[in-house]
């Protein structure tokens, strides 16, 4: 293991009716003007969840105001828009009831109040907000997927550029104060949109699990983790109101990406990287971009270290020893992961996936000065070269 730090800060509150706790929590917090924060989604309305959390609110004294303009693909334009509402009307206090999308809106307004210029700038630039001067938020987690609600990474959009950014000057002190945590709000989700999720989640673990760290504690963890989200994923699939399975995978996404699962180890986003280009460019679902690159992406750096391929084919996806040629095994396990992917409906090709393949060089060299020239991913560096034969190969340009 490498040596490292760790602090989740983020407080779980986990079962049926959580989101009924929330005005009591974040009054004791020392709350009391409180942003709304949502994506104006219907099922907010005619489940009465929107009213509820208002009312809870209430009742329990605080003063809030809504902020409903959050999309998919969220874009700085609606983040200044609610910083500006904020400072106007006092908000001390960020309530996110959604998704990674709402959520990682959240975070960017708690950090563009705690700076003094352009939001942008934290994206852009090595420029920072001041933790000092945070306004706190929780989650009411109604779309398990991303693990924002106790991860520390934030993703915005600029829809004027054509860009999705990372907060380049973020850190803990990003996770959310509170998750609220209820499973069943996730049941009334559309199957696709769940499963998305569900693959999402799932590459987040995969990019912590190839890494060039030594097999330990932390790969069991991952093996077990990635197991547990292939058969909840599927509980799913079969009985979107299955609670048990709705549970298991709303707190795997959680221990997905909140780094539960990364101690010791560096971890690849390479596949995120590549995906964070298709989104910016062709407002692409977040889960999407990643099936339709993840596979290729393990095709492409599976001889990096095929022993490891070898043992994610046999512990995750239980293929068996069928050949003395260890590539064959590696590979059995990467048509395993697409084939999972495609069962979980997700497109694994741009073609699937309705994506253009005729800015596949753009998209290329977008993606390899995502870091000033230096290569992405980590278990093998990806310079231009390697991000267009990956592109091109999920575009079936090979």
């Amino acid at each position: 293991m490498n040596d490292f730090e760790l602090c989740l800060s983020t407080q779980f509150i986990f079962g049926k009716d959580a989101e009924k706790k929330a005005g009591a929590t974040l009054a004791a917090a020392g709350a009391t003007k409180v942003l709304v924060l949502h994506d104006s989604g219907q099922f907010l309305y005619d489940s009465g969840l929107l009213a509820a959390v208002e009312q809870d609110l209430s009742d329990n004294g605080l003063g809030w105001v809504e902020f409903g303009k959050v999309k998919p693909n969220p874009d700085v334009s609606a983040v200044r828009e609610a910083i500006t509402l904020c400072r106007d009307t006092g908000v001390d206090y960020i309530l996110a009831i959604g998704g990674g999308s709402v959520i990682d809106s959240g975070k960017s307004i708690s950090a563009g109040l705690a700076y003094d210029g352009d939001v942008w700038d934290l994206f852009t630039t090595m420029k920072k907000a001041d933790p000092a001067r945070k306004v706190p938020e929780a989650v009411i987690l109604t779309y398990p997927a991303t693990g924002s609600e106790s991860a520390f990474s934030v993703i915005l959009d600029n829809a004027e550029t054509k860009q999705k950014k990372g907060m380049r000057g973020g850190g803990n002190w990003l996770r959310p104060e509170y998750a609220f945590m209820n499973p069943a709000l996730s049941t009334t989700l559309p199957l696709k949109m769940s499963l998305c999720g569900v693959v999402d989640m799932y590459s987040h673990i995969v990019e912590r699990y190839f890494c060039k760290t030594n097999y330990g504690l932390i790969d069991y963890m991952c093996e077990g983790a990635m197991k547990a989200i292939i058969r909840y994923g599927r509980a799913i699939k079969a009985d979107p109101t299955d609670y048990e399975a709705r549970s298991e995978i709303m707190y795997a996404g959680s221990v997905a990406h909140n780094d539960t699962l990364s101690p010791g180890r560096r971890k690849d986003m390479g596949s995120h990287d590549i995906g964070h280009e298709i989104s910016g460019m062709y407002d692409t679902i977040h889960g999407i971009t990643i099936s339709v690159v993840m596979p290729h992406w393990m095709r492409h750096v599976y001889r990096e270290d095929v022993d490891r391929f070898v043992r994610y084919a046999q512990e995750v996806f239980h293929i068996p020893h069928f050949s003395d040629n260890p590539e064959d095994i590696a590979l059995a396990g990467i048509d395993a992961t697409q084939a999972w992917f495609e069962e979980m409906l997700m497109p694994t090709n741009f073609q699937d996936a309705g994506i253009p393949t005729d800015r596949i060089e753009e998209l290329a060299q977008k993606a390899a000065n995502q870091r000033g020239g230096k290569p992405i991913g980590a278990f093998k560096p990806l310079y231009y070269d390697d991000i267009l034969a990956i592109l091109k190969a999920a575009a079936g340009m090979e």
